[in-house]
Formats: C-alpha cells, sequence, structure tokens
C-alpha cells in the first residue's frame, strides 16, 4: 500500500472527517495538527514536531510544543464543565447514553480507526483491529456501569443513627496515555472517568495522537459536551503541568516506570491527589514440566511478539523446568525466525516495524549489552529490512537465553520483540526468582496440574496472573501491578470507581441528650 503524508484518503476511504476538529491553517509540508479544547483546535506554539510514520517511512503530520497554555485552557474548560456545565448535572442514564452512542459510532467506523491505528503506530492492520473492537468493548461495558454508581447503607451502627455512603465523580480528571496501544488503553481510562463524572483532559503520546483526536471527536457526535473533554497535543512540560495543576483531581497514567516515579513524586507538588500509575513489567512465565509444550510454544510465540514486544504485560521472562527448557528455547527460535515481517497493511503480516528509530535504537543497544554479558542468541537479534514496504523500522523476532538473573535481558523490560529463556530445578526455587522481580505487573503459569498451577498463583507476587494463557484483558476485570509496576486499577467496577470519592452521610434518628446538660 502506498500511503504518504496525512491519512485524509486511505484505501479508498476519507478519514478527513474524523480529524478534521483538528487541524489548524498551515504552510507546505506535513498538515498541522491541534489541541482540541472546548471542541476547537488550538494551534500550538511554533511549527511543532515533524512525525514520521512508521507504517509508511514518511512525514504524518506536525504537532505538540512545550507550551503549557493550553493545558491552562483546557483545565479551565473541564472545571467549568464540572461545575456549572451540562456533563457535571448529567444523570447516570444521560451518561450511559453519551458512551452507548460512542461505541455505536466507533464501531460503524472501526475500519477507518484501525487505519489510523496503524498510520500511528505501524501495527499489523489484524491487530489494529482488535485494538479498535478492544476499545468498542470498554466503551459498551462503562456504559452499563454509568447507570450503577453506587455506596452502601449501615444501619446497625446505633439506634439513633442511619447512615449511607454515596459515591461521587472525583472531578477533573487528567489520563496520561502511552504509544503502544493509544486506542487501547485509551479505552481503559476515558470511558470509566466518563462513566464516573468526571470532565477530562487527554494527553497522548506525542507519537500517536490521531486516534485519541478522533474519538474525541466522535464523543462530541454523540452529544458529549465539548468542554467536557479535552485533547492536549504536547510534549514533557505540558504533561507535567497537566499532572501538578491544583484544578486537576485524578491523574491516571501509563508508561515507564521512571516517568511514573516523576509523576507520582509531583502529583503533589500544588495539593494533594489521587494517582494511578500502570508503570513497567517484565512479565516472569512458568513453565513447569507437566505444561503441554505444543500449547506453550504458540501461546508464548503469541505473548512474546504480539505488538512487536511492545507489551507491558508482554511474555519476556521464561523460567522453565530444566527437562524442558532446552526444547523449548529451541523450539521458540524456531517459530521467532518463521515469523513474516512486512507491510502493515498486509493480512499476512504478523509483525511490523517498532514505534521509532528512537525506540529500535534502545531496544537494539540492550539485546547488544545482553551480548556482552555472556547471553545467548537463539533467533534474531539484529535488524530486518522486508521488501515491498516502506515501514521502518524492523526488528527480527528475538529469543535469548541465559542462566544470569542479573543479565539485561532477565531483569530489565526491553520493550520490543524480545523473550528470554531460563531454566530452574525446583518449583519453589522459580517462584522465588519471580518474586525477586522490581515489576509485580503481570505472570502466567503453564501446567496441566490444576493443583499446581494453583498453587503456584497464589505464590506469584503480581496483579494478575494467567493460567495457560498470557496477556488478556478484559473490562470486566481490574488490570492493575504491585511494586514498580505501579499502583490503583483499570477496568473492572475498581477502573471506574478510582474516579470518584467517597462520601459518608449520618442521619441523627433520635433527639439526643445535651452532652454539657446534667
Amino acid at each position: 500500500m502506498n500511503t504518504t503524508g496525512f491519512p485524509l484518503d486511505v484505501a479508498g476511504r476519507d478519514l478527513g472527517d474524523l480529524l478534521d476538529r483538528a487541524k489548524v491553517p498551515a504552510g507546505d509540508g506535513p498538515p498541522l495538527l491541534g489541541s482540541l479544547v472546548g471542541g476547537s483546535a488550538v494551534a500550538p506554539q511554533g511549527e511543532g514536531t515533524v512525525r514520521i510514520s512508521p507504517a509508511t517511512g514518511q512525514p504524518l503530520f506536525r504537532a505538540g510544543d512545550e507550551s503549557t497554555s493550553v493545558v491552562e485552557a483546557a483545565v479551565a474548560r473541564a472545571r467549568s464543565s464540572f461545575d456549572t456545565g451540562r456533563w457535571g448535572r448529567a444523570s447516570g442514564r444521560d451518561r450511559a447514553r453519551v458512551l452507548a452512542r460512542t461505541a455505536q459510532l466507533m464501531e460503524a467506523r472501526a475500519d477507518d480507526l484501525a487505519e489510523l491505528v496503524v498510520l500511528e503506530t505501524g501495527k499489523p492492520i489484524r491487530e489494529a483491529r482488535g485494538e479498535v473492537a478492544a476499545a468498542v468493548n470498554a466503551f459498551e461495558y462503562f456504559s452499563g456501569l454509568a447507570r450503577d454508581v453506587n455506596g452502601r447503607t449501615v444501619r446497625d451502627i446505633d439506634a439513633s443513627v442511619f447512615a449511607f455512603t454515596v459515591r461521587e465523580p472525583a472531578g477533573v480528571a487528567g489520563l496520561i496515555v502511552p504509544w503502544n496501544f493509544p486506542l487501547g488503553i485509551l479505552g481503559q481510562k476515558l470511558p470509566p472517568a466518563l462513566a464516573a463524572g468526571c470532565t477530562v483532559v487527554v494527553k497522548p503520546s506525542p507519537l500517536t495522537p490521531l486516534t485519541a483526536l478522533a474519538v474525541v471527536s466522535l464523543l462530541y457526535e454523540a452529544g458529549l459536551e465539548p468542554d467536557a473533554v479535552s485533547v492536549v497535543l504536547g510534549e514533557g512540560p505540558a504533561g507535567a503541568a497537566l499532572v501538578a495543576h491544583r484544578e486537576v483531581d485524578v491523574v491516571s497514567f501509563t508508561g515507564s516506570t521512571a516517568t511514573g516515579r516523576h509523576i507520582a513524586a509531583h502529583a503533589g507538588s500544588q495539593r494533594l491527589k489521587r494517582v494511578a500509575l500502570e508503570a513497567g513489567g517484565k512479565t516472569p512465565v512458568l513453565v513447569t514440566a507437566n505444561a503441554d509444550l505444543d500449547e506453550v510454544v504458540a501461546g508464548l510465540t503469541f505473548a512474546a511478539f504480539f505488538n512487536q514486544g511492545q507489551v507491558c504485560v508482554a511474555g519476556s521472562r521464561i523460567l522453565a523446568d530444566a527437562s524442558v527448557a532446552d526444547e523449548l528455547g529451541e523450539r521458540l527460535a524456531a517459530r521467532a525466525a518463521g515469523l513474516l515481517l512486512g507491510d502493515p497493511w498486509s493480512e499476512a503480516t504478523q509483525m511490523g516495524p517498532l514505534i521509532s528509530q528512537q525506540h529500535f535504537d534502545g531496544v537494539s543497544a540492550a539485546i547488544e549489552t545482553s551480548r556482552q554479558e555472556g547471553v545467548r542468541v537463539l533467533a534474531g537479534g539484529d535488524p530486518s529490512a522486508p521488501e515491498a514496504t516502506g515501514a521502518r523500522p524492523f526488528l527480527a523476532p528475538t529469543v535469548l537465553a541465559t542462566d544470569d538473573d542479573g543479565s539485561t535481558a532477565a531483569r530489565e523490560e526491553l520493550f520490543g520483540p524480545v523473550t528470554v529463556v531460563q531454566s530452574f530445578t525446583s518449583l519453589d526455587e522459580a517462584v522465588t526468582r519471580a518474586n525477586a522481580s522490581a515489576y509485580g505487573l503481570a505472570a502466567s503459569v503453564w501446567s496441566n496440574d490444576l493443583r499446581e498451577a494453583l498453587d503456584l498463583t497464589l505464590r506469584l507476587r503480581t496483579g494478575t496472573v494467567w493460567i495457560n494463557g498470557s496477556t488478556d484483558a478484559f473490562p470486566e476485570l481490574p488490570l492493575g501491578g504491585r511494586r514498580d509496576s505501579g499502583y490503583q486499577a483499570e477496568f473492572g467496577r475498581e477502573g471506574m470507581e478510582f474516579f470518584t470519592e467517597n462520601k459518608t452521610v449520618q442521619v441523627g434518628r433520635t433527639r439526643r441528650k445535651d452532652w454539657y446538660t446534667a
């Protein structure tokens, strides 16, 4: 497919209306995108940074600047909408109808949204369609919860008191969305915030703002008050300003552990506020002697290389029983070597390019460091250049092997198509080594012995454990980490309740005796 410039006409479909609100008049070169504040574009200060599409290798748009003034404008609109606007007074039914209508509009434009995902991320079209479907599912789920924001009653505290709690929207929510699943992770944050009754300022990654702009435009079309959601296209200073702003009540962030620490440290600099952090991960995968190796190889090929390994819960560290570790490494290496890298729009393509040259360089450097540390390369480890596509940059899917838990490959989140196989000699050893990680986002256990699998699951100190599976997420189930993987949960009722505050109400049922009267 030959696609260049701005995605106005992709595969014969005009996508311009999804992005028209954010377009800013400019001269020659890639189109200039502005932030969406109150439903209208706000031009960046300066020319904006040129973004190269990994799917085409061509300039895609210009956007973003170092200014924080747009954050001030967006937060002011959100605060006004919450305090005095229609959204701040909307009923649960009203909120549900907007979210449900948005889900319908997204589903009707699913092909168009998938094309935008491919353009800004480079992931294969099959994966992009799955991401759109996941986001639609999230909007549908939270549209139902919007009508079910409940407190509880407490009857038997005292004969003179009846009490109940009320869950109220927290206020203005700042949402910081990463580039690896720009639409999928937006679906983890935006619909629950709106379902709870919050107003929102979204800051997408500067690399991948297109889908956020498109979805918010569809929200407006579905009837959302424009001031209730804004999209800020800015660099690091904009994110810092959003996190620290006095009028932002809660912050939800997904990204690296290093940035998560910075956010945690600065969120309370102007006033105390709650923060949800979904940070890095190094998912330990425990494969016991009782596992079905055919199932394991198929499952872990997906877990390691789906989305080019740019997944916080990727199966990037495999701890396998010594009786099967060598065979597992060899079979994974063979599967990795056979994966088809190529044109992201081809239905046959199984892996696309990494998000950017800068990210590619970082993953490649980590692989080289691992080689120097004595880690063995079973497959991949080098750049790849598939023919008949302008997509770039590609890294061959990589399988490593080492006995050194202190190595870069075993310890660090490389966030690329790289997994490492290690062996263990006892289940106690495997659990101890898995739990020694600084991360605690997720783990998976592969065994056909149910008692063994459940025992391992309960001993692993992570937020999620998959048994004979990996990477799946559903809006009905909370997703959150421990330690350096962050805290609080997204998805599930818990994910919506993060965007609420509890209020306790006590009602006197009888006249009390005057405390100061004898």
